[in-house]
């Protein structure tokens, strides 16, 4: 059961749909991503949830490992994101979520993802340019 909701938790996620990621989460869901501040509550993460939806067009969290000890869950990923620009990104995470009468209640990721968010070069775009026409 547990399991199934941790791996239906992130399939939400990389849908990049943002109601059906949102749906899963309680109204008063606890939030750390990375370096972001912590966001409270579902609209609080719905604004985070947008800043890096809105520069992707793929996202998908492959589970390396997967443990839980009462109702916590640790959770090893490779995440896999493929940007506006076509660039492919891959990082290591790792996810910490808390349940409360098993729902999702507190979720704590881990990942260096900043390159993500910092721009192509010229001569990248220029290159991608090319490879487009």
């Amino acid at each position: 059961m547990t399991e199934n909701l941790i791996r239906g938790f992130f399939a939400a996620a990389d849908s990049l749909d943002e109601e059906r990621f949102l749906g899963g989460l309680p109204e008063d869901i606890v939030w750390r991503f990375g370096n972001f501040p912590v966001a409270n509550g579902r609209e609080a993460v719905r604004e985070q949830y947008r800043l890096v939806t809105g520069i992707l067009t793929a996202m998908y969290h492959d589970i390396v490992g997967m443990w839980a000890a009462g109702d916590c869950v640790t959770a090893e990923t490779r995440v896999h994101y493929t940007d506006r620009h076509g660039r492919k990104f891959e990082f290591p995470g790792c996810d910490i979520i808390f349940l409360e009468g098993g729902q999702i209640k507190e979720v704590r990721i881990f990942v260096d993802n900043h390159t993500l968010f910092i721009p192509p070069t010229e001569e990248y775009a220029a290159r991608a340019a090319e490879e487009i026409a």
